[in-house]
C-alpha cells in the first residue's frame, strides 16, 4: 500500500465517527495520575496540564468557584489529588470505547469530588479572592516542586529516607 493510500486510510478512519481506536491508540489504556509519586520531569509536563483543566473546568462550571477550588488548589495536595482523579475520570468518560453512560457516571462523580473538593477547601480556611491566580506564582510554584521532587530522588537514590528532606 502506498503511503498516500496509507494517508487517505487515516484520514478516513479518524473521520468515521464509527470507527473505533485501537487499545494502544485508546485514551482508556493510560492509568491514572498519581501526584506523590510522578516524577519531576512528569510533574513539569503534568502541571500545565492540570492547570489548563482545572480553568477549563471553570469555565464550563460556574459554580465551581473559590469556595470549591480556591486560586491556591495547587499549593494542596488534597485538591490536586481529587482534581487529578476528576481529570483522569473525564478523560475515560469521555474516550470513544466508554458506554454512553459513562458522562453521567462523570457527572455523579463531579458532584461527589465538588462536595469534596468544598469541605477540603473549608478546613483549609484558604482565602477567597478573585476566581484566578497571577501565572507567577503557579509557575513560580511548579519550580519549586520540580525541585523538592529532584531533592526528594536524590535522597533517596543515595539511600537515604525520604523524610530527611523538606
Amino acid at each position: 500500500m502506498s503511503a498516500e493510500s496509507q494517508s487517505r486510510d487515516a484520514v478516513r478512519r479518524a473521520l468515521d465517527p464509527r470507527s473505533k481506536p485501537t487499545p494502544s491508540e485508546d485514551v482508556k489504556s493510560d492509568p491514572p495520575l498519581h501526584w506523590p509519586t510522578i516524577t519531576p520531569l512528569a510533574a513539569e509536563r503534568e502541571w500545565p496540564e492540570l492547570r489548563r483543566w482545572v480553568d477549563e473546568l471553570r469555565d464550563r462550571y460556574p459554580g465551581v468557584d473559590s469556595y470549591v477550588v480556591p486560586a491556591c488548589w495547587y499549593e494542596h495536595e488534597s485538591l490536586v489529588a481529587a482534581l487529578q482523579a476528576l481529570k483522569d475520570h473525564e478523560r475515560v468518560a469521555y474516550a470513544t470505547t466508554s458506554p454512553a453512560s459513562a458522562g453521567t457516571d462523570w457527572h455523579r462523580a463531579f458532584r461527589d469530588l465538588a462536595a469534596l473538593l468544598r469541605q477540603f477547601t473549608a478546613d483549609l480556611r484558604c482565602g477567597h479572592g478573585p476566581e484566578y491566580v497571577d501565572r507567577t506564582t503557579f509557575d513560580d510554584f511548579v519550580v519549586e516542586d520540580s525541585a523538592r521532587r529532584r531533592r526528594r530522588a536524590a535522597t533517596v537514590a543515595l539511600g537515604h529516607s525520604e523524610t530527611m528532606t523538606g
